[in-house]
């Protein structure tokens, strides 16, 4: 469980400091007041990715510190983008400190909802659920020997010549991938920039303009604001009911002061260079030539270059004899064959109890009439090697099975795919009730949760709540939230707040006893509910 967490000169947050608690704490903080910084901050001293802007406006580095019990993670990030990690004071790679808080925290956000709605993550629940990891894992093992030995069958059947041919293709192919050497994800983040550098002067151009009008001299909106501000304050004495407007106001010139300062920000920040934007445009060219010719992403264009090493090995290397080949294949047919089966079976026995389970989590969750049903698929074909009922079945990775989740949120309505009928109230409860099954079988301590309460409200908001307390009897619980049933059952209340002294903008973290609670519970709630 996480004991402290230490930022300074992240985002907008100068300095902040906190000793967390256990149990269920919410987080609560006016519209944009810094509550997703503070969990963005937590995130990226756990390994998650960074970005240069992470850095307070006038600062060089920002510092994020998470300490576990025997454990403490430092991240440190430079303006010019770079990056740190440290485990107790010792220098980390960040894939070291990825793998080494794995199973620490979960935190659950929009990210996790677009993996339930990922048919191709909906084995894995299952999977985790069954117990059998390991079994998956040795067949997907299984599966990539068998493969290799059919690709070396059909090269040792090829003559000399032909093999010849085949390797010098595979290594222009292979050059051709390694002299870009692509990124996952690499295409996705340059689209981003390239559409950002192209559109820039038009960008700084406007920002200046808006800047003018925002900020500087007395016909500046914030000059008339203030102007009017000072009319109205003048007057309150004689019409308390002017105190509203005023605070009204003031709110106004908070926001539009921080507006001036980020715009100040960018354009000092920004600076339009064509080298750069030609640089981008050549790279993503190179790219999406790459996407056109070996599959459509770079994902793809990765696992082809993978795939050519491993026939470049096969053909340079033929180790084994036709007959020997022959022989190894039917074995490992044989073997994933009698694995992938009792994978099978058990996702079978399994799969009705944990939808019992899920359904019982989602009556807790004011989803009574709610059915949640897996159903297990197998793929025919003549070329399959298993046989099931008397039918081939094609094997894969993880056996032999297609697994998705059905749903049907309203009693009387048939199931249907959870991903094309599960509205963002549903899919937040959903995920909830999968947390709440598995969280005996999960070894993080700690579940952070950011937008749970997305499309919920009333009865629905109370039992979410309740839930909460619940896993929080054996976790660690954040929950940011907009719902007064869950701020009130909480064991703990953090509130954020923003405020801007000086033309900078500050932000604390603290927590509230239960009088200041109730207060800011009230205050921020109670109308809007």
């Amino acid at each position: 469980m996480i004991q402290r967490l230490y930022i300074k000169d992240f985002a907008i947050i100068n300095e902040i400091e906190l000793i967390l608690k256990d149990g269920f704490t919410v987080i609560t903080g006016e519209t944009g007041s810094g509550k997703s910084i503070l969990l963005e901050a937590l995130s990226v001293s756990l390994g998650a990715k960074t970005d240069k802007i992470m850095v307070r406006n006038g600062t060089e580095r920002a510092l994020v510190e998470t300490e576990f019990i025997g454990n403490t993670f430092r991240r440190l990030l430079s303006k010019k983008g770079r990056s740190k990690a440290y485990q107790n004071d010792e220098p980390i790679t960040i894939s070291e400190l990825i793998k080494a808080n794995e199973t620490t925290v979960d935190f659950h956000g929009q990210h996790d909802q677009q993996l339930i709605l990922d048919v191709n993550k909906h084995v894995d629940y299952l999977d985790r659920y069954c117990h059998h990891e390991k079994d998956v894992i040795r067949l997907g093992g299984i599966f990539q020997e068998l493969m290799s030995f059919r690709s070396q069958l059909n090269h040792a059947r090829k003559s000399a010549e032909e093999r010849h041919n085949r390797i010098e293709l595979l290594k222009f192919q292979l050059n051709e991938i390694d002299s870009i050497n692509p990124t996952i994800g690499e295409d996705f983040n340059l689209d981003k920039i390239f559409k950002k550098l192209s559109h820039l002067e038009e960008i700084l151009k406007t920002l200046q303009v808006v800047q003018a009008q925002v900020n500087n001299g007395e016909n500046s909106v914030i000059g008339i604001l203030e102007k009017n501000l000072r009319s109205i304050d003048s007057l309150s004495r004689y019409d308390e009911e002017l105190e509203k407007i005023s605070t009204l106001f003031e709110s106004s010139l908070i926001q539009l002061q921080e507006a001036g300062a980020n715009i100040t920000y960018h354009l000092a920040d920004s600076e339009f260079d064509p080298e750069e934007l030609a640089e981008v445009d050549e790279r993503l060219q190179a790219l999406e030539l790459l996407k056109r010719k070996y599959g459509g992403s770079l994902e793809s264009v990765i696992e082809k270059r993978d795939s050519i090493q491993v026939e470049i090995k096969s053909l340079t290397r033929p180790e084994l004899s036709e007959d020997e080949l022959l022989q190894n294949i039917a074995n490992k047919e044989k073997e994933f064959s009698k694995l992938a089966i009792q994978v099978h079976k058990t996702r079978l026995k399994n799969s009705t109890l944990l939808s019992n389970k899920v359904e019982e989590a989602m009556k807790v969750l004011n989803m009574p009439g709610a059915i949640f049903e897996i159903k297990i698929s197998q793929k025919n074909s003549m070329d399959g090697f298993v046989l099931l009922k008397d039918e081939l079945i094609e094997g894969n990775m993880k056996g032999i099975d297609t697994i998705e989740f059905f749903l049907s949120a309203n009693p009387g309505e048939k199931v249907k795919p959870l991903t094309s009928i599960a509205s963002g109230g549903e899919i937040s409860r959903i995920m909830l009730a999968i947390k709440t099954v598995f969280q005996k079988l999960d070894p993080v301590q700690t579940l952070v949760f950011d937008e749970i309460d997305s499309g919920i409200s009333g009865k629905a908001a109370g039992k979410v709540a309740d839930q909460l307390l619940k896993l929080s009897k054996s976790k660690q619980v954040f929950c940011i939230t907009h719902l007064s049933q869950i701020a009130r059952k909480a064991d703990h209340h953090l509130h954020v707040a923003k405020f801007v002294e000086n033309e900078k903008t500050f932000v604390t973290a603290s927590y509230l006893n239960k009088t200041e609670s109730s207060q800011i519970i009230n205050d921020l709630f109670m109308s809007a509910e």
